[in-house]
C-alpha cells in the first residue's frame, strides 16, 4: 500500500484539558475529508472507545503498555492501523501519569514511545499568553525521546489570542501552533463517577458529530498537521490464528446497563471459536437461542437497577441458566447484577438474578481504582488457558458474600498482601476486575524479536574524551557497535572542516541533518551507535536529533572535564590543529540546553574506568545486550 500514512497521539498536560472532545473533532472531521480514521485509546478505558466508533464508524481498541505490554502494543497497532489513512491514539490522564510515579508503563508517554509516534499535546490556553511557551517546554523536554510535534490550544478566546499563543510557541523555538479551538459549551460531554456517561447511553446523533467536525475545520492548521504526522505504514500482519472449531454461541450483555468491554477480548474470543451475540438485560425477555455460556461485562446496573429489578423475565432466565449448568462470567457490574440484591445509595434495595448469595451495596466515594494482577485459582472463563493475568479495577460499589464462596483469583494489593478475591462457584465465575485477555496467548513463547536498536550520546566539549570514551565502550561491551564522530563526519567534507559551526556557517550544507539522520537509520536496523557529537551548542540541533531518534532507546551521556585538565589536553592534540579558545567557550556553555540523563567525570579516572562507571549506568535495555 503505497498511500501516505498518518498517525498521531492526542495527549494533555492533565486529566479534563480536553482529549476526548480534541480527539473526537479531529476523527470527525478527517472521516468527513474522506479518510479512513482507525481509533485507539491509550490505557484501560471503555467508555471513550464508544465515542471513538461514533465518530469514524469503526471499532476503537485500547493500547496499554502494563496490561498488554509492549509487544501487545505493538501487535494490537500493527494488526489494526495497517489499513487505515490515518491512526489516532487518545491519550490518558496527563501525557507524563503512568502506574507508578516512578515508571512510564501504562502511560500515553510509553505507549507514543513504544510505537514512535508524534504526539499532539493539548493545552488548557484560557487565561495563558506567552506562558504556554514554558508549559510546553516543560513537557517537551521532559523525556528526550519523545516527539512532541505540535500544539492544540484549546479553551481559546478570540483570533488575537491564538497569535500570541503562536508566537510565543515560534519565538521560543517550541513545537509549532497545530489548532486553537475555541470555548464551545456544546461541545461538552456529561460525566458521572466513572467518567464520561457511555456513548451508548448519551447516544450523541451524528449531527453533532457534524457540527463538531465543521467547527474545528477553521480552526484547525491542516497542511501543518498532515506534514507532521506523516509516519511509515505499520507492516499488515500475516495470517493470524488458524480458524477453531466452533464452542457454541456466546451471549453478551451489551447495552446501557453493560457495556464495558475490551474490543480485543472479544475478538480473541472469536478466534476461539465463539459465536458472539449480543443481549440486553434491560429490554430482552430471555438469552438468544442455543446459548452456550454468558459474559456479563461491567457498567452502570445502579443507574438501571428499577429497569433491571422489573425485568423479572431476565433475571429468572439467567438463574436458570446457571443452575442448569451454564457457563457465566461476570465482570464488576456484571458480578454485582448476579448477587441476590443491590442496594443504592439512598437505601433502595433492588433484586438481582440471584446467582450468587450476596449483597451489592453501592456508596458514595471511590472504593478501588487501579491496574491489577491476578493469578486464577480456578480455569479461565471460555476455555481458556492463562494462570497470570492483568486488568484493571475501578468501583464506587462494595459485595457482601452471605456465605463463604471459592475465590476466582488471588491478588497483591497495595500493601504488598495477597488476598483472595472474586467468586468461582462451579460454572459461575464472578469479580471486580476488567480482565484483559486479547493477546492470542499471553503465556506463550513469543517469538524472537528483531534486535533493537540502542543510541549512547556522548556529549561534551573539545578534548572532553568523548572519542576515547567511545571505543573503549566499543570494546568492553562486547557486541556490534558503530562510532559515529563527529570530527570524523567533517573530515570527509571539502575543506576539511575542524567544527560543526564553522562548517555550517562556511558551507550552508546540511552537516548536522544528515549526521542525524545517519545515526538515526542505523539505529532502526538494529545497530547499537555510541556517538561522539558536540549537539548542545544548539538547542535546534538537540530537537532535530532526538526527533529523528523517536522511539529509540536512548541514553544521553553528559562528558564533563575540568576546565584546567582540558586545555592542557586541547594543546596537545595532534589530531587536527588545536582551538583551546573553541575549547574553553564550549566548556562554559556546552551542556546548557542538553537534557542528560547522567553525567561521567573525565577529569582523572581512566577511560576504562569511565566506561566502566558509565556501563553501570545505563538503561535495563542496554545492560541487558551486556549480559
Amino acid at each position: 500500500m503505497n498511500k501516505p500514512f498518518h498517525a498521531f497521539c492526542i495527549a494533555s498536560t492533565q486529566s479534563g484539558g480536553g482529549k476526548t472532545t480534541v480527539s473526537l473533532a479531529l476523527m470527525a472531521a478527517l472521516c468527513g475529508r474522506g479518510f479512513r480514521v482507525q481509533a485507539f485509546k491509550c490505557g484501560p478505558d471503555y467508555i471513550d472507545p464508544s465515542f471513538h466508533r461514533q465518530a469514524t464508524g469503526q471499532p476503537s481498541f485500547n493500547l496499554d503498555t502494563w496490561m498488554m505490554g509492549k509487544t501487545g502494543v505493538r501487535f494490537q497497532w500493527a494488526r489494526h492501523a495497517s489499513c487505515a489513512d490515518i491512526a489516532i491514539c487518545e491519550g490518558v490522564m496527563g501525557l507524563f501519569d503512568a502506574r507508578t510515579p516512578e515508571s512510564l508503563e501504562g502511560s500515553t508517554a510509553d505507549c507514543a514511545l513504544t510505537l514512535g509516534l508524534p504526539v499532539l499535546l493539548v493545552v488548557q490556553a484560557r487565561g495563558m499568553a506567552g506562558s504556554i511557551a514554558a508549559v510546553v517546554r516543560g513537557f517537551s523536554q521532559h523525556h528526550p525521546g519523545l516527539n512532541i510535534a505540535g500544539v492544540i490550544a484549546n479553551g481559546v478566546g478570540s483570533a488575537t489570542h491564538a497569535d500570541l499563543l503562536r508566537r510565543a510557541l515560534a519565538h521560543y523555538g517550541m513545537p509549532p501552533l497545530v489548532a486553537a479551538l475555541p470555548r464551545n459549551a456544546e461541545w461538552t460531554l456529561p460525566e458521572r463517577q466513572l467518567g464520561l456517561v457511555p456513548a451508548e447511553e448519551e447516544a450523541r446523533q451524528q449531527s453533532w458529530f457534524r457540527r463538531l467536525a465543521e467547527a474545528v475545520e477553521k480552526h484547525v492548521n491542516w497542511e501543518l498537521l498532515m506534514d507532521i504526522t506523516e509516519i511509515p505504514r505499520p507492516a499488515p500482519l500475516k495470517a493470524s490464528l488458524p480458524s477453531a472449531p466452533a464452542r457454541g454461541r456466546l451471549a453478551v450483555a451489551r447495552d446501557n446497563a453493560f457495556c464495558f468491554y475490551y474490543e480485543d477480548n472479544l475478538e480473541r474470543l472469536r478466534q476461539m471459536g465463539w459465536e458472539i451475540t449480543c443481549f440486553s438485560p434491560l429490554e430482552d425477555t430471555a438469552l438468544p437461542e442455543g446459548t452456550g455460556a454468558i459474559y456479563l461485562g461491567g457498567g452502570y446496573p445502579e443507574t438501571f437497577a428499577s429497569r433491571l429489578e422489573r425485568n423479572e423475565a431476565m433475571r429468572n432466565a439467567i438463574l436458570d441458566f446457571a443452575r442448569s449448568g451454564g457457563e457465566i462470567f461476570a465482570e464488576c457490574g456484571g458480578y454485582m447484577y448476579l448477587c441476590h440484591e443491590l442496594v443504592l445509595p439512598d437505601g433502595t434495595i433492588r433484586k438481582m438474578c440471584g446467582v450468587i448469595d450476596g449483597t451489592a451495596r453501592m456508596g458514595e466515594k471511590l472504593r478501588s481504582l487501579g491496574y491489577r494482577e491476578a493469578v486464577m485459582e480456578t480455569e479461565a472463563p471460555f476455555g481458556q488457558h492463562f494462570t497470570r493475568i492483568r486488568g484493571h479495577e475501578f468501583h464506587w460499589s462494595s459485595i457482601k458474600l452471605n456465605r463463604p464462596y471459592p475465590p476466582l483469583y488471588t491478588v497483591r494489593g497495595k500493601d504488598g498482601r495477597l488476598n483472595a478475591e472474586g467468586v468461582a462457584d462451579g460454572n459461575v465465575k464472578a469479580g471486580y476486575i476488567h480482565l484483559y485477555w486479547g493477546q492470542e496467548n499471553p503465556e506463550a513463547p513469543q517469538p524472537p524479536q528483531p534486535r533493537q536498536g540502542r543510541v549512547i550520546l556522548l556529549n561534551g566539549a573539545s578534548s572532553a574524551g568523548k572519542s576515547t570514551l567511545a571505543r573503549t565502550l566499543r570494546r568492553l561491551m562486547g557486541e556490534d557497535s558503530m562510532i559515529f564522530s563527529m570530527d570524523d563526519y567533517l573530515s570527509m567534507s571539502r575543506g576539511r572542516h575542524e567544527n560543526a559551526l564553522d562548517a555550517v556557517r562556511e558551507t550552508g550544507l546540511p552537516f548536522i541533518e544528515s549526521f542525524h539522520a545517519a545515526i538515526a537509520e542505523a539505529a532502526r536496523k538494529g545497530a547499537l551507535v555510541i556517538v561522539d557529537h558536540v549537539i548542545g551548542e544548539s538547542a535546534r540541533w538537540i530537537r532535530d536529533l532526538l526527533n529523528r531518534l523517536n522511539g529509540i532507546p536512548c541514553a544521553l551521556i553528559k562528558v564533563d572535564c575540568r576546565e584546567d585538565i582540558l586545555l592542557e589536553r586541547e594543546r596537545n592534540r595532534t589530531d587536527r590543529t588545536p582551538d583551546p579558545a573553541h575549547a574553553e567557550r564550549q566548556h562554559g556553555s556546552i551542556h546548557r540546553h542538553f537534557p542528560h540523563d547522567f553525567s561521567i567525570d573525565t577529569s582523572e579516572a581512566t577511560p576504562r574506568e569511565c566506561a566502566l562507571e558509565l556501563m553501570g549506568q545505563l538503561p535495563p535495555e542496554f545492560r541487558m545486550a551486556q549480559e
